[in-house]
């Protein structure tokens, strides 16, 4: 595997692949960026231009059976692709794109691409718009299943987490107590502000709806074209890298008011013609800009300027200063996820989200991923049940691999299984899992 660009996406594929035992080098022009990947990394670099046919034959591309172009930019990666497919005639061949619009470039010349901004700003718009208090995590309308997450109220304060448990209308999956501690969701008594991770049918609302009020899981509030657009519901992008330009056009385009803030003008450029919201020149946390963007009667807030530490005193003033309902943040750097978790904050860590993608669409892994659920601390996954498992129980299952079963397809039915719950060869399992309770599993699918 040869992957050409060293930023913080090329260094985390390049060290996974290495981990799984594959030959992997690495080009990039700057020998700073080489200095990223990890002691864990095996694998060979080369100092050089991503589409210089000398450095890619160093690299060892004549006998790479994947090219990763992964560059900063949509031409390098594309020049690059073009030379792995064309010239080396690599087998697969995938590159990151950074700009939408540069699309249907890379679709005309049959190159293979993952789409970084569109990617980012379509999961930082899902989680934008669920409510705190109550999440719909994933939906499987087959089965009639929903993993919901909800924020435990003041006055279900000491009810037993096993109370919300009801035969085949609901389950609790899991507790998170003070954004870090993890509870099994049977032996867990609750308290304020804990989060339950719980699998429900129909039937099952009624259950939680006992002890929480239960508002509208909605993912995109209705917005009334006839209102009059200073009416309208109020959406605040600070900073307007590609992704915050992407998602300021897409809403204002949705009819919601949007004011987009950036200290450099320059940037708004990055706005289509048809952008129909606000600029503002300032810093995404000081209040005077914020205060004339309308933050104070502010429906959201998105940061996403290019540093990880504006983007979190961003989100914090937004919420704790002006109380905005909605507030998402993007995160750049996989290493600050527990401050944000820590402090609760709602995020989108974009390289790990292209890195997932990435890995998924080439390894076509044995495990599926859902849904992240607590705010990013854990992951949903689905997985076929392999023929060794015929017979184990959920708790064999549970306790070898660290994992916790959410629900089990069987055919056309869903189960809200027990402990005791017998598994059969081809069932499709859905389960809580860590990051390396998820490698575990990974691992011991791959040898079966």
């Amino acid at each position: 595997m040869v992957v050409s660009g060293c930023g913080r996406v090329g260094a985390q594929v390049a060290e996974t692949f290495s981990l799984e035992g594959h030959d992997v080098a690495v080009v990039d022009r700057n020998p700073e960026s080489l200095r990223r990947l990890g002691p864990a990394f095996t694998g060979i670099t080369v100092e050089g231009v991503s589409f210089d046919e000398e450095a890619l034959r160093e690299a060892g591309i004549e006998n790479a059976d994947i090219f990763l172009a992964l560059t900063n930019s949509d031409s390098t990666n594309l020049m690059a692709s073009e030379i792995a497919k064309g010239i080396f005639g690599v087998r697969t061949v995938m590159s990151r794109l950074y700009y939408p619009e540069h699309e249907l470039t890379f679709f005309k010349m049959g190159i293979d691409y993952v789409c970084s901004t569109t990617l980012i700003s379509g999961r930082i718009r899902r989680v934008l718009f669920q409510p705190e208090e109550i999440t719909v995590d994933s939906e499987r309308l087959d089965l009639g299943i929903q993993l919901v997450e909800f924020k435990v109220p003041e006055s279900a304060r000491g009810i037993p987490a096993s109370e919300l448990n009801s035969g085949i209308s609901s389950k609790v999956i899991a507790v998170l107590h003070g954004n870090q501690e993890l509870r099994r969701g049977d032996s867990s008594v609750l308290e304020a502000g804990d989060r339950v991770l719980i699998a429900l049918r129909k039937e099952g609302w009624k259950i939680i709806g006992k002890y929480i009020k239960i508002t509208s899981p909605l993912l995109i509030p209705p917005v009334n074209a006839a209102e009059a657009p200073d009416e309208r519901p109020k959406i605040i992008v600070g900073g307007c890298s590609s992704v915050g330009a992407h998602i300021a056009f897409i809403l204002s385009m949705e009819g919601f008011q949007i004011s987009v803030i950036d200290e450099d003008p320059e940037k708004f450029k990055r706005l289509p013609e048809s952008y129909t919201g606000d600029v503002l020149e300032g810093v995404a946390y000081d209040i005077d800009p914020l205060v004339s963007a309308g933050i104070e009667k502010a429906l959201g807030f998105v940061s996403v300027t290019k540093f990880d530490n504006k983007n979190m005193m961003a989100a914090e003033v937004a919420r704790e200063v002006f109380h905005v309902p909605h507030v998402v943040s993007r995160l750049f750097n996989p290493d600050k996820e527990r401050t944000y978790q820590a402090l609760g904050l709602r995020y989108v860590c974009g390289t790990r989200l292209l890195v997932q993608e990435l890995l998924d669409r080439i390894l076509e892994p044995k495990i599926r991923r859902v849904s992240p659920c607590f705010n990013n601390l854990l992951e949903v996954v689905e997985f076929t049940c392999p023929k060794t498992w015929d017979h184990r129980t959920i708790a064999s299952i549970s306790d070898k691999y660290g994992i916790e079963v959410a629900y089990v397809a069987r055919r056309n039915t869903g189960y809200l299984p027990e402990e005791n719950f017998e598994l059969r060869a081809g069932d499709q399992i859905a389960a809580l899992v860590g990051e390396h309770p998820q490698r575990k599993l990974e691992k011991e699918l791959a040898k079966l």
